[in-house]
């Protein structure tokens, strides 16, 4: 195997534990009674970049976000979130 090869697996892999690791953390989260939300892919940048904006500008407790995946701290803000971009 090529140290190329070998750099591409060493990436795949770390990529994978990463995202092993949010599911555990967030299935934690979801236990505690955090509120998951998942919407459709962003339409363009500029949407991601609004989405960002509103989180910053509206909710109240905590939240967490991966692309298009969130999970909020506070139902109302999930609630709220939900109603403005599903």
């Amino acid at each position: 195997m090529s140290n190329l090869e070998q750099e591409i697996l060493d990436e795949l892999g770390t990529q994978m534990q990463s995202e092993i690791d949010r599911e555990i953390l967030w299935g934690m989260l979801k236990g505690m009674g955090w509120t998951r939300v998942m919407i459709d892919r962003h339409r363009d940048n500029e949407h991601a970049i609004d989405i960002t904006q509103w989180l910053k500008e509206n909710c109240q407790g905590a939240y967490e976000r991966r692309g298009a995946d969130f999970i909020f701290e506070n139902e109302s803000d999930a609630v709220n979130f939900i109603l403005k971009w599903k």
